[in-house]
Order: C-alpha cells, then structure tokens, then sequence
C-alpha cells in the first residue's frame, strides 16, 4: 500500500469542503425537524440536563417533540459553529494558496 503525501493547500482544500459538507447536512436535518416552540415546552428551551428533564414528562409525544425541538436548537447552533470553522480555514485557505 502507498502512502499519498497531503500537501498543506491540499489539506485546507478537504478541510474547507468537510465545513461546506457538514453545513449542509446540519441544513438538511434542521428543514425536517420542527421548530416552533409549544408554550407547555417553552421552559425547557436551553435546558442543559436534557435527560433529567425528560424523565420527568408524561407524555411520549411531548417527550418526542422536545428531542425534536432540541435537535433542531442543536443544528443552528453547529451549523454556527461549522460556518465559524470554515471562514478560518478559508483565510489560512487563501494565504496558502497566494503563497503557491
């Protein structure tokens, strides 16, 4: 088996198109998941101790609804992070490949 050298430009080039990848997919889920808050839920937005609160719901559907919601809160906020991520691969991006 041979082993292919990474060259650096080549690497923020991967790096950058696993960002974009990853966004979309954050995207994709988030388009299929509800997002309006019901008021009987509202106090669980943001909640850190997911499972503690959950255990302590009555009904399956409201159980199901709230780890829908969460994951969609849970989508924004990564495909924050995913956009931050790649904006500074970019940069260290374009700095490589003026130097070539």
């Amino acid at each position: 088996m041979t082993e292919q050298t990474v060259t650096p430009l080549q690497a923020r080039i991967a790096e950058v198109a696993q960002y974009e990848a990853n966004i979309a997919m954050y995207t994709a889920i988030l388009a299929n998941l509800p997002t309006e808050w019901p008021a009987n839920l509202q106090q669980y937005k943001g909640a850190v101790d997911k499972h503690s609160i959950i255990g302590n719901i009555v009904s399956l559907d409201d159980v199901e609804l709230l780890s829908d919601l969460w994951a969609a809160d849970d989508c924004r906020k990564a495909i924050r992070t995913e956009t931050l991520e790649k904006r500074k691969a970019q940069a260290i991006l374009a700095v490589l490949q003026a130097s070539n």
